[in-house]
C-alpha cells in the first residue's frame, strides 16, 4: 500500500521494539517524520484506510468479486464505520458475543505473525520434555491506558509465585514507575526485566513448561501468545474468563483453566487472589486431565489456528458469501 514498504519495516520494527516506551520524545517524533515522509500516498482497495483493517478483493472463478475486510484491533468495537459499509464481508478479531454486530461481520482468532515461519518449531514442543510445572512470563501494563492493569499484573505475579512447584515467573516492566515496581516484585523474589524477551526463548521456556499462565491481552483481547502456545501443545491457564469468542470457542477445562481472577479490567478480590496457589497446585495433581488438555490444544492449533486453516476458513465465507459485491470502475 505504500511506496516504499521495504524501507519503512525495519523502521517499524526499530519503533516497535525500541520506541513504544517512549511517546511524545524527538526520537520518536522524528522516526515518525522519517515514515511518513517515505511512505507517500497509501493505495487501498477501498480508497480508505485504517492502520488496523485489512482490506481484500476476491475473484471467483465465475469472475464475481466480493470485498473483504479483516479487523485485527484488540478492541471489542469495529475500528470503522466506512469500511464495514464498503465490505461484503468483515472479520473481527476479538469479536465479544454479548456485543451486536451486523449481520457482515464475522469473528476470526486473534493471529500472531511471529509464528509464521516458526510452525514447525512450536510443533516440536509438543514432545520436549517438561522440566517446569508452571511459566509465568507476563508484560505488566493494561487498561485503556496501559497503567490501570498494573495492579491486577503485580498480585498475579505474586499469587502464581506462592505456588508449591517448580515455576518460571518472570515480570516485563514496560510502563509506570518500573522501578518501584521492580523493586516490591523483587522483595517476593520476583524476577523482573526491562529488556524485551526474544520470541524463541520465551517459546524455550514455555515449551518446557506444564502449564503455561496468559492474561487477556490490552482491552481485555485474547493475546496474541495464545496461537503459539496452542501450536506447542500445552497446558493453558487464564486469568479470567475470555470476553472474546473465536469461530470455534475455546472452552474452559477444555482448552484452558480459569484462575478466575478480575472482570475486564477490574483487579480481582483477596480472596480471588489468595486462592490462585491452591487451584495450580490442584490442576497439577491431574496428570491426565493435563495431558488431554495437552492433546486438544495441539490438535485445536491444527484445525483451527493454523494461518492455512484459517485462510481456508477465510474463503470458505467468500464462497457462501450469497451476493459478491462488483467494484466501481
Amino acid at each position: 500500500m505504500t511506496r516504499l514498504p521495504r524501507a519503512l519495516k525495519p523502521l517499524r520494527a526499530i519503533r516497535d521494539r525500541y520506541l513504544t516506551r517512549a511517546p511524545g520524545t524527538w526520537t520518536t517524533s522524528l522516526v515518525d517524520r522519517l515514515a511518513f515522509a517515505l511512505e507517500g500516498p497509501v493505495r487501498t482497495p477501498s480508497s480508505s484506510y485504517h492502520n488496523a483493517i485489512g482490506q481484500y478483493v476476491v475473484r471467483s472463478a465465475d469472475g464475481t468479486l466480493c470485498r473483504v475486510c479483516i479487523d485485527t484491533a484488540d478492541y471489542p468495537e469495529l475500528r470503522s464505520d466506512e469500511l464495514l459499509s464498503w465490505s461484503d464481508l468483515y472479520f473481527k478479531a476479538n469479536l465479544w458475543p454479548s456485543r451486536a454486530y451486523p449481520p457482515n461481520v464475522l469473528p476470526i482468532v486473534n493471529g500472531d505473525p511471529l509464528i509464521l515461519d516458526r510452525i514447525p518449531t512450536l510443533r516440536s514442543y509438543r514432545t520436549t520434555e517438561k522440566s517446569t510445572d508452571v511459566c509465568f512470563v507476563v508484560r505488566v501494563w493494561g487498561g485503556r491506558n496501559g497503567i490501570e492493569g498494573i495492579e491486577h499484573n503485580l498480585r498475579l505475579l505474586e499469587a502464581v509465585n506462592q505456588a508449591r512447584c517448580s515455576k518460571v515467573v518472570i515480570a516485563y516492566l514496560v510502563t509506570g514507575d518500573t522501578g518501584a515496581i521492580a523493586d516490591r516484585l523483587g522483595k517476593s523474589g520476583i524476577r523482573s526485566t526491562t529488556r524485551p524477551i526474544r520470541a524463541g526463548t520465551l517459546w524455550r521456556l514455555m515449551g518446557s513448561s506444564r502449564l503455561n499462565i496468559i492474561r487477556l491481552g490490552m482491552h481485555d483481547c485474547i493475546p496474541w501468545r495464545m496461537a503459539g502456545t496452542l501450536g506447542m501443545g500445552t497446558g493453558v491457564v487464564l486469568d479470567q474468563t475470555p470476553l472474546a469468542a473465536w469461530p470455534e470457542p475455546l472452552r474452559e477445562d477444555v482448552n484452558f483453566f480459569n484462575l478466575s481472577c478480575g472482570a475486564g479490567e477490574t483487579p480481582a478480590s483477596d480472596a480471588d487472589y489468595a486462592a490462585v496457589p491452591a487451584k495450580i497446585e490442584e490442576w497439577l495433581s491431574q496428570p491426565e486431565k493435563l495431558e488431554q488438555m495437552m492433546s486438544t490444544n495441539a490438535a485445536y492449533f491444527d484445525r483451527h489456528v493454523h494461518p492455512e486453516r484459517v485462510g481456508e476458513a477465510i474463503l470458505a465465507a467468500v464462497e457462501a458469501q450469497a451476493a459478491p459485491s462488483t467494484l466501481p470502475r
